[in-house]
């Protein structure tokens, strides 16, 4: 539990970091909010929607860098749940043979998960499948806000997404969307 503690505190604080503590958001303070994740993980690329897109799934190794709730609620098709916690070492156990030539793309709500894990595990992931990790820009919130497909994993299909909490939520266009749950 203290390990779990720790770790939200560092995203927290790494997330507040990225957009200079602002108490509210707009639509393009994901933009900001990028801005301030690259500049602290520079070592990691970042992709666009548009060009994550335009690879072939058979070549992309999807990543989803958030809690088993969130992805419950939605997620990209094809992704695989790792927790944001792992280890470099647990890591390299679970997924070394599904890295073999594969571009390793990394997301989370915002990009921050996502990148802290990306950075952490990118010597690996190079050394296995010869590219570098990649971080997708603006996370999942990005993805719903451009309209763009999400899946259940209860129900196919879906237009919700899981705010991660009520304050990081206010970075989700469509309230309506909003979900803490699969069955809401």
């Amino acid at each position: 539990m203290k390990k779990g503690l720790v770790v939200s505190g560092a995203i927290g604080i790494a997330l507040l970091a990225a957009i200079g503590g602002a108490a509210f958001f707009q639509t393009s303070d994901l933009d900001r909010i990028h801005s301030g994740i690259a500049a602290n993980y520079d070592t990691v690329e970042h992709l666009s929607a548009d060009d994550f897109s335009a690879l072939s799934p058979n070549d992309v190794v999807l990543f989803d860098v958030r809690e088993p709730d969130e992805f419950a609620v939605s997620h990209l098709a094809g992704a695989i749940l790792v927790e944001p916690e792992i280890t470099e070492d647990d890591f390299a156990e679970r997924f070394a043979d599904k890295l073999q030539g594969k571009r390793a793309v990394f997301y989370c709500s915002v990009g921050a998960r996502s990148s802290i894990l990306a950075d952490r595990v990118a010597q690996f992931v190079e050394r296995e499948s010869g590219k570098p990790p990649v971080n997708l820009i603006g996370g999942l919130f990005q993805w719903r806000n451009d309209g763009r497909a999400l899946v259940s994993a209860s129900s196919g299909a879906t237009e919700a997404i899981h705010p991660f909490d009520d304050y990081w939520g206010r970075l989700i266009e469509d309230e309506e969307a909003i979900s803490y749950s699969a069955t809401d």
